[in-house]
């Protein structure tokens, strides 16, 4: 029992990652909005399925695929008319991926481990179980495998927040993972088979490996490891394993690509191709795999020179290579992928998910191996009749020990790279948010459109329109057309449009032409997600249309002229005219009307300058208008002149910002009937003032 003890304190560490993993998606998997900002738009996509619509079809205003092969919406769309379509359904899917990977960690490293003793001809496996010491060392190598698999996984569980939690949102990469990870676990196991039989199993193995790409295009690299592994183990079988791989990927292609008039083919792979790739962030690639883990990577290092050591003086292969070949190959696959994958533009993180799984089993799977090479080496060097009861002994000692340091290892990096859930959890806050959110945008009239989260159109009963990240897809560095996209803008199809804090107003100038921020969303609006590009929902923007003064009131001005025609000039600040949109770096003004507003931003908050009016007739029982920008009213303020007397001024209310806020000025008997000025005064060189709509009202 005391020998059992040092391989659960290092199964420990591992499970102690997988625990804090379960803490993380358990807490996540219910929550009713975006954790990433573009699981809404992949639920879009089922709907779209489930609707009748092709996925693979012009690019207009309504819909724009993702540029992925359609299994895991499919799926998604097929499960949602069980159980309903949600974040829920979508979520579940990866979880259970989640758990197909960690029972092929245990289904093959386990197994694999058999004896430490290895060497027929030095040990006979009969020889070995016949004693009480061969007894012990099959009684060590199973909990060296148990500990491997488990700290295999505990591994894989720790670079979740590299990955930013990609684990369990509604996006395909587990489910794709899972798919290549237990076909290629079960193709060794296929090729025995005998006859017809074991051609008909190698062609499903083939089959479910093509399948892969139909989830993500990269499942092309597995299928043909996949071909490597049939070729190694029963070349004979390899043409088996090739009809059934090209009839369901090449054949499903083709299909897809005939019914979609080309468009599967064109998203899938032409705009794929036709996006930016790094090499910096492609060499880069290989020291953020490998080193992330040095330990893990060592030890597989180690693992596979001790292996080839092994094979060169006893000519037999230890038992427990097979599962660590396997996934050394699958690793420097994955590693090969996952470059390739960060390499491309827009990528994030996720790419490395197949590197660090295969990393990691094939770390795991080293401890058996490490113990059987010692093993093996160790009665490979005396001859068979010299071996004794203690010699046995001693050599089990020595191959845990082996097996012992790498172990303690890998248990470090998982007690090491600990790290809190409640980075990934969203809260209360969050769900009262989205609620509030959704409340919002089901009082909006008319379409809406909101480009960074289209399910939470759904969720307010209205109809999801085109994700950002499909239009910036297609039209980054290309003349391809979105159709209906500019029309839907020039004629204001929309009553509103969500915008995040990044988003498409930063990349469509069309739309900041016609449509402007009206309202900031307050913080009780804002859901924040936890993976991926950390965007939040954060202004509703409105169609540029005239102000429509109440009808107790009336414009003054309206700044929609380009120039300052008929004002007077003095400083920079306020540029030539007023302006159409903010000045760089300013950020969103929100609650601008028609197309322009007074800005004193012209040359950044170091200008200065005033801007004096045309005189006007004061005929009304109070003045307003909308400021923005910095509340030291000492050097930023509006002034009403009167006959060459100051008799009001107003500043911008606290807290300030780029938020319009309307100033009431109340008119006295004295100064009713008289004509007066306005003098915009920025004399801040580290501030500026936003004005719109000065409108008189005719009562109080």
């Amino acid at each position: 029992m005391l020998e059992l003890l040092p391989w659960l304190a290092f199964a420990a560490a591992g499970l102690y990652q997988i625990a804090l993993l379960a803490i993380a998606v358990g807490s996540r998997v219910t929550y009713p909005y975006d954790l990433e900002w573009m699981e809404g738009g992949m639920l879009h996509h089922a709907l779209r399925i489930q609707e009748g619509h092709s996925l693979y079809a012009a690019p207009s205003i309504d819909f724009i695929p993702y540029l992925y092969t359609p299994l895991y919406p499919a799926l998604l769309a097929i499960l949602g008319k069980v159980f309903g379509l949600g974040y829920a359904l979508g979520r579940m899917i990866s979880v259970l991926s989640l758990l197909v990977m960690a029972g092929v960690a245990f289904a093959t490293i386990v197994p694999a481990s058999g004896t430490i003793a290895t060497s027929t001809h030095a040990l006979p496996r009969a020889r070995v179980i016949a004693t009480r010491f061969g007894r012990r060392l099959v009684a060590v190598a199973q909990p060296i495998a148990w500990c491997g698999a488990m700290l295999s996984f505990g591994l894989f569980a720790a670079i979740y927040p590299f990955v930013e939690g990609w684990f369990d949102i509604v996006r395909a990469d587990t489910l794709f993972l899972a798919m290549v990870t237990a076909s290629l676990a079960a193709m060794p196991r296929l090729c025995h088979g005998e006859g017809w039989r074991g051609h008909a199993r190698v062609a499903g193995g083939g089959a479910m490996l093509a399948l892969a790409f139909f989830c993500k295009q990269t499942g092309i690299f597995y299928v043909v490891l996949g071909g490597a592994i049939v070729a190694v183990m029963d070349w004979k079988k390899i043409t088996a394993y090739v009809v059934a791989a090209g009839v369901i990927g090449l054949g499903g292609t083709q299909a897809m690509n005939s019914s979609t008039d080309g468009w599967f083919w064109t998203y899938v792979s032409k705009i794929h191709r036709s996006h930016d790739f790094n090499m910096d962030r492609f060499w880069k690639s290989f020291g953020n795999i490998l080193w992330h883990f040095p330990a893990m990577t060592i030890v597989v290092a180690v693992a596979l020179v001790a292996l080839v050591i092994t094979y060169a003086r006893t000519r037999e292969l230890p038992a427990a290579s097979k599962a660590f070949i396997l996934w050394c190959s699958a690793f420097a696959l994955s590693t090969i992928v996952g470059a390739i994958g960060w390499g491309t533009e827009f990528a994030h993180f996720n790419a490395y998910m197949p590197a660090f799984l295969h990393g990691a089993l094939a770390a795991g799977a080293a401890l058996p191996l490490l113990a059987q090479c010692a093993q093996a080496m160790r009665t490979h060097e005396r001859p068979t009749e010299n071996d004794t009861s203690a010699t046995t002994a001693v050599d089990t000692r020595i191959a845990r020990l082996v097996a012992g340091l790498a172990a303690a290892a890998l248990a470090w990096t998982c007690v090491h790279a600990r790290w809190s859930p409640s980075r990934f959890i969203p809260t209360a806050h969050d769900r009262e948010a989205g609620d509030a959110l959704i409340k919002r945008i089901k009082a909006l009239d008319g379409e809406v459109w909101m480009p960074s989260h289209p399910w939470y159109l759904e969720l307010a009963g209205k109809q999801p329109h085109v994700h950002r990240m499909g239009i910036k897809d297609v039209t980054t560095r290309q003349p391809r057309i979105v159709n209906g996209l500019d029309d839907a803008l020039v004629h204001h199809r929309f009553t509103a449009i969500v915008m995040d804090d990044r988003d498409l107003f930063l990349e469509l100038p069309a739309l900041v032409a016609q449509y402007h921020p009206a309202l900031k969303l307050p913080e009780s609006e804002r859901p924040h997600v936890y993976t991926g590009a950390h965007v939040v929902p954060d202004t509703v923007w409105l169609p540029r249309l005239p102000a429509q003064p109440p009808a107790d009131a009336k414009t003054v001005f309206d700044f929609e002229q380009p120039t300052w025609a008929g004002w007077t000039r003095s400083g920079p600040a306020w540029g030539d005219g007023p302006a159409i949109e903010p000045e760089a770096g300013q950020g969103l003004v929100v609650g601008v009307t028609g197309q322009r507003f007074a800005n004193s931003m012209h040359g950044g908050d170091k200008a200065t300058g005033r801007m004096t009016s045309p005189s006007f007739l004061i005929d009304g029982k109070r003045m307003s208008l909308l400021v923005a920008g910095g509340t030291d009213d000492t050097k930023l303020r509006i002034e009403l002149w009167v006959e060459d007397k100051l008799v009001r001024t107003a500043g911008v209310p606290a807290p300030g910002g780029e938020a319009l806020q309307r100033t009431t000025w109340m008119i006295d008997d004295d100064i009713l009937g008289k004509r007066g000025t306005l003098v915009l005064v920025d004399d801040s060189p580290t501030g500026h003032l936003v004005i719109d709509d000065v409108w008189m009202w005719a009562n109080p």
